[in-house]
């Protein structure tokens, strides 16, 4: 079966900048036998077998990279919920699917919200910064698909991963320097 030429962009990219995506799990929990109390049975039944108690110290969650396979495995099942959201904003604005510049960049951080929404929901094991660098890397690629082709020529090669990953930071450094300070007033 051939691979989603997006899937390749995306693993593609998260190669050149050295990306590592990690998955978190948590090991099961394993039942710690407990010895029943020696008794000497008055018959010839056998002892009660011993009482399976839960740990008391839960085992630690432990991350682990993620390999090209195993990861477009995933984007292979996210991608397609991701479309239909998209295209159903994209038809929300416009019935008829052409949007104009203007519309085209406002639809971007509805893209945005999309992308952050279906991750977080259908790959709960991707967790904190490999959950963000993903969003990154499939959003760079989700733009370039659906909003440049309302853009200008000369804005075009601009949407990339590592433009994205800039903006995203200079959008938390000001939440964290302007905004978050306001709301704690």
């Amino acid at each position: 079966m051939p691979i989603d030429p997006r899937i390749a962009e995306i693993l593609r990219r998260r190669a050149e900048q050295g990306v590592t995506i990690t998955k978190t799990e948590t090991p099961t929990l394993r039942p710690q036998s407990v010895p029943t109390p020696t008794v000497r049975p008055q018959s010839t039944a056998s002892a009660p077998p011993p009482i399976q108690m839960p740990s008391l110290n839960p085992p630690l969650p432990i991350e682990t990279p993620m390999d090209d396979g195993e990861l477009a495995a995933l984007l292979d099942g996210v991608l397609p919920r991701i479309d239909t959201l998209v295209r159903q904003a994209i038809n929300d604005v416009h019935n008829n699917g052409r949007l104009s510049m203007a519309e085209a960049l406002s639809l971007a951080p509805e893209v945005r919200n999309i992308v952050s929404l279906v991750i977080g929901q259908m790959l709960p094991q991707i967790k904190g910064t490999s959950a963000r660098e993903l969003v990154i890397l499939v959003l760079a690629v989700l733009l370039r698909q659906y909003i440049s082709p309302y853009l200008p020529a000369l804005v075009r090669p601009y949407f990339t991963a590592q433009t994205l990953r800039v903006l995203v930071r200079g959008l938390e450094a000001a939440y964290v320097s302007w905004i978050k300070p306001r709301l704690q007033n």
